[in-house]
């Protein structure tokens, strides 16, 4: 399995939450995901999705872009993860958004 680093995956579904949703259910590691920044009204909005290998969980961000004039939305993940820990990690989701917040 790698990691779900540098891809780009296109959705045809005009609806905002489809990207991320259609993206967690090809990629059964994902463990956890988050829309973190959703202020755009086109629905260009960022986040950080948890893939989890083994025992280590990696969060890589995201950013959703808007096809107009055509349909649905492209998805890109970073070339990186933001940080990188354990499944048992105590406020894992808490360290991971801490982060997410500086980058």
């Amino acid at each position: 399995m790698k990691l779900l680093t540098n891809k780009e995956y296109v959705t045809k579904t005009n609806n905002w939450y489809a990207p991320l949703s259609e993206f967690w259910e090809k990629y059964k590691s994902i463990y956890a995901a988050k829309l973190m920044d959703k202020s755009s009204s086109a629905g260009d909005w960022s986040g950080y999705i948890v893939q989890r290998m083994g025992k280590k969980v990696y969060a890589i961000g995201f950013s959703q872009e808007n096809n107009y004039p055509g349909d649905g939305f492209t998805f890109y993940t970073m070339e990186v993860p933001f940080y990188v820990g354990t499944v048992d990690e105590k406020n894992l989701i808490d360290n991971i958004e801490l982060c997410y917040n500086q980058i």
